[in-house]
């Protein structure tokens, strides 16, 4: 009995999570978009679109991940504490910064060695940074900004990963 309460319990807090960062986000005309209009709100700062009819949400301690028959999301943040099990001591931004501009430190080169393509950098009409790179499955995109004290990192894996990077890099926003 005690274990049904607990379930039952779980799934009111995730939809409770999950109804709590839902919003509707103004879409400019005649641009393609990946989402349904609904944004998700990462760690109350950053706003991302939210994939298209989705089938189930797990929620972690540093990820989400939601998924459907044909695609599926994973949205990770990258803390301070992160970084310094990596071996570094810089921030966040400043970490994944120099990663994807100058890797200057051990740390830093062996994690762009690690990243199988090309990155590429995106304009961004926000004052987020945005850099993806195809990782065979998928796509892959960091989200970064100087005043934010966490990285975002989106693996998009399935059917239009184009589409949905590229709503993620004209819609995304910080809150």
């Amino acid at each position: 009995m005690k274990t049904a309460r607990d379930i039952i319990v779980l799934l009111i807090m995730v939809l409770t999570i999950h109804g709590c960062q839902t919003n509707n986000i103004k879409h400019e005309a005649g641009v393609e978009r990946a989402s349904t209009g609904e944004e998700l709100i990462l760690k109350g700062r950053v706003s991302v679109p939210l994939p298209e009819s989705y089938k189930k949400v797990l929620l972690d301690e540093h990820a989400m991940i939601i998924s459907a028959p044909e695609y599926s999301v994973v949205y990770r943040w990258i803390d301070q504490n992160e970084v310094e099990f990596i071996g570094s001591n810089k921030s966040p931004y400043d970490f994944f910064k120099s990663v994807f501009s100058n890797p200057t430190s051990d740390e830093e080169k062996r994690f762009l060695e690690g990243l199988k393509n090309e990155v590429h950098r995106p304009n961004s009409p926000s004052d987020l940074e945005f850099y993806y790179f195809d990782n065979g499955d998928g796509r892959q995109i960091y989200i970064l900004s100087n005043i934010l004290s966490f990285v975002l990192e989106v693996t998009y894996k399935g059917d239009d990963d184009n589409k949905y990077i590229n709503s993620v890099v004209a819609d995304s926003q910080l809150r």
